[in-house]
């Protein structure tokens, strides 16, 4: 493993841990001995320890509660399903009767009233199951739609650090969570609450024909529920250990898929398939161990309810040849039985699926309660407009780290960067110059010290009114499946092709696009695949100029074009009238800005001349 466990317990057989990565888990000797590094902690409280108490999580009816409609979707579903149930009862009634008075009396005029009865039973069966079948459908679509555009505007509103802390494959691992809620919620919920009413009705009936024969089916169904409460454990934890693994998975298929290039290169495809492959057989081992409990508990049901068959059709035939029962009436116990068995078991082992909906939900639950970036500010839109087309950039005593205890990635900059101004960001790699440009953005909070926008702090004036005003390039940025003009556009909803046009002139990829055979509208690729890496570095600083930017941010945005190419760049955004703060390594992009800051030594080098020249190859020497 690569990282610390808690050690629960040692039983006989195996090893109880709680791993971050995976919640509870059993191990066995041999895989504590494959995983232990030989690094313990022995812990001990001090005096002033004191519990915390967990955050409280999410529940599944927190999570289907605010969808509207459902109340009443449901509540329709219940009607329709309850009137299937009651006309179910009515056969083994009907069968009672043409054994006990019709065939007895040979009465064929009640034969034909009863056939027509029970034929007129099965078509309103019918027509009330598709009614149901379309009402099912209906609900389950729009509680899936709801709860996923719910959970993915929620999503998308959430910091990029917690993006950066999880695994892609995690993530939409997660995200699917709401469809196994809203499945079991909107179907195995509903079915089993007419289940579990129905199941009391008819049992009261069975009651009614004979209470020994009730108490025969009633012991079976009893065993039957132990079995599975007694399971719930095992259950959870290979719910829980598989969708973690899968997830695992997943991202390593993800991964792999992002990298080709890297594996041909590098020549790791056995690598790569060998480690997936393994991770694969540890997620189906996981499923194979759930779909073996399962064989078990189809076991014991079959055999529980073939005892409890056999007594009750030994003591039913008892009772009808002492007297105390009809053959019709054994023949109707039987068909209640049969309702009654299957009922109840649907209903145990549908409450068995709810309670394993904590699985989901608690994976569901690191999205839906993270805290979602606070991008609106003060409620006052006269700040907005206080915020001039060119605006002054402040850093005022800030400090980042990422978390308590590691090492400062900036400590106490403190730099003004005027109206209108051009200025270079250099430094040593590692310096923190891209975690500069997330400050500035947004992306990330200070953890000391603030950012003020003509004099207003940046949480103040809002994320969201400071991104409108900003054109950023960072050096991983994306360009996204479509069209080069969607790209530049931001997919917008009224794109303007000659706004579009303006911005790829100053990146210097129009005359490119126009030789393309679709031009404008030529698509791109997966994240931009079909482009060079200067067409797409270029097309990314076309669609943050597209913006019209009171201020633009570039991390690398030039590092793939030729010296030429750049030249032309640098001369286009040196002609704009905004504010710039350029990161970059090249001395031709540097000496191109009015001003230099080191961001390692947090000084202002001498202003553009010949020893500034001077200054910035000897940087580019030492970076070299």
């Amino acid at each position: 493993m690569n990282h610390f466990v808690v050690l629960i317990e040692v039983k006989r057989r195996h090893v109880v841990v709680n791993d971050p990565a995976r919640g509870t888990v059993l191990l066995s000797f041999d895989e504590v001995g494959r995983h232990f590094t030989g690094v313990a902690l022995e812990l001990q409280p001090t005096p002033e320890f004191r519990r915390r108490k967990a955050k409280p999580g999410l529940s599944w009816r927190e999570v289907i509660g605010h969808v509207k409609g459902l109340r009443g979707g449901l509540t329709q579903m219940l009607i329709v399903a309850a009137g299937l149930q009651l006309l179910g009862l009515i056969a083994p009634f009907l069968s009672q009767w043409i054994l006990d008075d019709v065939i007895v009396s040979a009465d064929h005029d009640l034969l034909v009233v009863l056939g027509a009865g029970a034929l007129l039973v099965l078509v309103v069966q019918s027509l009330m199951t598709v009614g149901q079948g379309r009402l099912a459908r209906a609900l389950s679509t729009m509680t899936n739609l709801h709860l996923s555009g719910r959970v993915m505007r929620h999503l998308l509103r959430l910091p990029i650090s917690f993006f950066e802390a999880r695994h892609i494959g995690d993530i939409v691992s997660r995200f699917q969570s709401v469809t196994a809620i809203q499945s079991t919620v909107t179907g195995t919920l509903v079915q089993s609450v007419i289940d579990g009413v129905f199941a009391l009705l008819i049992g009261a009936v069975m009651f009614i024909y004979s209470p020994i024969l009730a108490v025969i089916v009633l012991s079976a169904i009893a065993l039957y529920a132990f079995v599975r409460i007694a399971s719930y454990g095992t259950l959870r934890r290979l719910a829980a250990e598989y969708l973690a693994l899968s997830a695992k998975e997943n991202s390593h298929f993800l991964e792999s898929l992002r990298g080709m290039q890297s594996i041909k290169i590098a020549g790791l495809e056995e690598q790569r398939r060998t480690r997936w492959f393994n991770l694969l057989v540890s997620a189906t081992n996981r499923h194979v161990a759930t779909a073996r409990l399962s064989v078990s508990f189809g076991a014991a049901y079959t055999f529980l309810f073939g005892i409890e068959q056999v007594s009750a059709l030994c003591w039913g035939a008892h009772l009808v040849m002492t007297s105390r029962m009809s053959v019709g009436m054994l023949f109707a116990f039987i068909s209640y039985k049969d309702q009654f068995s299957s009922r109840m078991r649907n209903f145990i082992d549908a409450m068995m699926e709810v309670r394993l909906l904590s699985v989901q939900v608690s994976r569901l639950s690191d999205i839906a309660l993270a805290k979602a970036e606070e991008t609106g500010g003060t409620p006052d839109s006269l700040l907005a407009e206080a915020i001039p087309q060119t605006p002054r950039i402040e850093l005022r005593n800030v400090s980042y780290r990422y978390g308590s205890g590691e090492e400062w990635v900036i400590k106490d900059l403190s730099v003004t960067i005027e109206a209108g101004e051009h200025v270079a960001v250099i430094g040593a790699s590692g310096c923190g110059k891209t975690t500069l440009a997330k400050l500035l953005i947004g992306l990330i909070e200070p953890t000391e010290g603030a950012i003020l926008i003509d004099g207003i702090p940046l949480r103040q004036l809002g994320l969201d009114v400071w991104r409108k005003r900003l054109g950023v390039v960072m050096q991983d940025d994306q360009l996204f499946t479509g069209t080069i003009f969607e790209n530049i556009t931001g997919f917008s909803s009224e794109p303007d092709l000659a706004r579009a046009k303006r911005a790829a002139i100053l990146a210097g990829i129009h005359e490119e696009i126009a030789r393309m055979p679709m031009g404008y509208h030529t698509l791109n690729g997966d994240m931009g695949s079909s482009l060079s890496g200067g067409q797409k570095q270029r097309v990314l600083l076309s669609r943050a100029l597209y913006l019209d930017p009171a201020a633009l941010i570039l991390d690398e945005a030039t590092s793939h074009l030729d010296v030429s190419r750049e030249h032309q760049v640098n001369e286009a955004i040196v002609a704009l009238d905004v504010t710039r703060i350029v990161i970059a390594h090249r001395p031709e992009t540097i000496a191109m800005a009015d001003r230099i800051f080191d961001l390692g030594s947090h000084k202002w080098p001498p202003s553009r001349d010949l020893s500034l020249d001077k200054e910035v190859h000897s940087f580019e020497k030492q970076r070299i």
